[in-house]
């Protein structure tokens, strides 16, 4: 069914995006499925007491309803993963209010955090979107990036797992007030060093013109606004960024991004990148080992939905979903759209199959962002998990089937990249209906599977913990590299018996957000990694046999692995 919407000046029709048309909704629909999978919702119990404040003004400002996302890196070399959460704030408000400040929470390595915001001095300017992790000055301490709507982005470096420093202005990073989104790290230029890629949305004045439906004023589209080119920055390896956008190739293509995913699609042992962007055909952005792209996503197949139209795009990721060594990429869309499953069937040629694996029915019902493939029950397969939320707060007066609050998404791999929506059964974390935007993951408690964390618009953070039993064993992999400290490119290839399973050390997935940098691999019921191949951003290979199940390693490139207990102590 098509809708009409009305502006003050533009009138639009039955569009893909951020105001797409409503039709009914199977959102309740979604069956009991039997499974093992829990999660329980330990909010409370975490310490983690994070309210997201953003602006709910009568004007109904974009931006309002877009934020915010959750970075999880471990910050202190304690191996235990740790958690910044953004906030937002007051739009044209200058200063933020105290209320809306970024928190940055400490680990114990048993999934107690501590708030640690005013001990690390982190800052909080602008109207905030979104988080990166990276090493930037291979100092070995894990650095911060923050995106905010007003483009006034922040460089923060760690200072020796003590506390944060804004180094934006050192670093040569100027802003251009153009609002910034997703943003991640990579060695794109395979000098040793990380630069950063950073996406951008659309050019949106809060004085243009109200959009209307049926003579109710709602959130703006993408639709009536040019589009924001994407950055990248060159790190020069002393803490100095060069923007190179025109000359790398990225100014050669332009769209409405908002999520971002970097990592070796190609397996060619350089980064590449794939943009989501809203309402404009997504890019694949493959990197030549220097830092030169192309955008070949529409030879790849993975620009547009299955039937050749741009989608509302919102949250991306790469996993081997099917085990056919090739990675493939999942999109997250607007409602009514699918969550794409872009499969890669031959290198470098990929095919939407989102309804022949089980996604399509379910996800058309809700409206999605954050997006994460991980082992949920370490069986060596990894599921998905999908964070979802309406951007009209009023969507109910227009609709009586769809939300504003929407409940998350989890779908389990029975096998072969084939899924199964268990999101009514995986317990309480996955019950709860808010207005969810970023995700991430990582194994919080130190029990040897992955958690969640999800950052709600508006709303409290979620920490959900998984308590899955019975479950596979598993290894834990944190990486070193000699020059890329982070190991922000490194594919990793365990072997058990006859099956492959591959990770990779991401620069940025979901929306908004960044998971856990360390490597985990589900390993069944083996007792050990028969063989395990580093494949080492900047091209050396690395090989280990007979790594043991239930152990947490420490990797220096090149060098014998050493176990640690998450939260134990630091390593240096």
């Amino acid at each position: 069914m098509k809708r009409i919407i009305y502006t003050t000046a533009i009138l639009f029709v039955g569009f893909a995006g951020c105001s797409a048309p409503q039709t009914a909704s199977n959102a309740n629909q979604t069956k009991t499925i039997e499974t093992k999978i829990r999660f329980a919702d330990a909010t409370t119990a975490s310490g983690i007491n994070f309210q997201h404040v953003p602006t709910r003004t009568a004007d109904k400002l974009m931006p309002e309803t877009m934020s915010a996302g959750v970075a999880v890196a471990d910050f202190n070399r304690d191996g235990a993963p740790d958690i910044v959460l953004v906030n937002s704030g007051a739009i044209g408000a200058g200063a933020r209010p105290a209320e809306a400040r970024n928190r940055f929470y400490l680990n114990d390595g048993k999934g107690k955090f501590a708030d640690k915001t005013d001990e690390w001095n982190l800052p909080s300017v602008g109207y905030g979107m979104g988080a990166a992790v990276g090493d930037f000055d291979n100092d070995g301490w894990t650095d911060l990036f923050l995106t905010n709507y007003e483009g006034d982005n922040r460089l923060i470096r760690n200072e020796g797992g003590e506390k944060f420093a804004d180094v934006t202005e050192q670093s040569g990073m100027k802003s251009d007030g153009k609002w910034a989104t997703s943003a991640g790290f990579g060695d794109f230029d395979g000098d040793g060093d990380l630069d950063l890629f950073v996406v951008r949305y659309v050019n949106y004045d809060k004085n243009s013109p109200k959009t209307f439906r049926n003579r109710l004023l709602v959130y703006s589209t993408p639709i009536g606004f040019d589009a924001i080119p994407d950055q990248l920055w060159r790190n020069d390896g002393s803490g100095k960024f060069t923007e190179v956008s025109q000359t790398s190739g990225l100014a050669d293509r332009t769209g409405k991004g908002l999520a971002l995913a970097i990592g070796d699609i190609d397996l060619d042992g350089d980064a590449d990148a794939y943009v989501a962007n809203d309402t404009s055909p997504s890019s694949l952005w493959l990197n030549d080992g220097k830092g030169n792209f192309k955008d070949v996503a529409p030879l790849a197949g993975v620009a547009y939905s299955e039937v050749g139209k741009e989608q509302g795009s919102m949250g991306a990721d790469f996993s081997d979903a099917d085990n056919n060594n090739l990675l493939d990429i999942t999109v997250t869309n607007f409602q009514d759209e699918t969550t794409s499953i872009y499969s890669q069937t031959q290198p470098m040629l990929f095919l939407d199959t989102a309804d022949a694996v089980g996604i399509g029915a379910t996800s058309r019902a809700r409206l999605k962002f954050g997006v994460d493939f991980f082992d949920a029950d370490n069986d060596g397969d990894e599921d998905l998990l999908v964070a979802n939320g309406h951007i009209e707060d009023n969507i109910e007066q227009n609709s009586d089937t769809v939300t504003f609050a929407q409940q998350n998404s989890l779908y389990e791999n029975t096998g072969a990249g084939k899924f199964t929506d268990i999101s009514n059964s995986a317990g309480a974390a996955l019950l709860d209906k808010q207005v969810s935007r970023g995700l991430a993951t990582a194994d919080f408690d130190g029990d040897g599977d992955l958690d969640f964390v999800i950052s709600n618009n508006g709303g409290k953070a979620q920490i959900g913990f998984n308590e899955t039993a019975p479950k596979g064993n598993f290894a834990v992999l944190w990486l070193e590299g000699a020059k890329n400290k982070s190991a922000i490119g490194t594919r990793i290839v365990a072997r058990i018996g006859d099956k492959k399973i591959q990770r990779q050390v991401m620069g940025a997935q979901s929306y908004l957000s960044v998971s856990d940098l360390r490597a985990h691999f589900g390993l069944g019921a083996a007792q050990a990694i028969d063989e395990l191949t580093i494949y080492w951003a900047g091209g050396s290979q690395q090989t280990i046999n007979n790594l043991d199940a239930g152990k947490c390693y420490f990797v220096r490139e090149n060098q014998e692995p050493i176990t640690f207990t998450p939260g134990e102590k630091q390593i240096q």
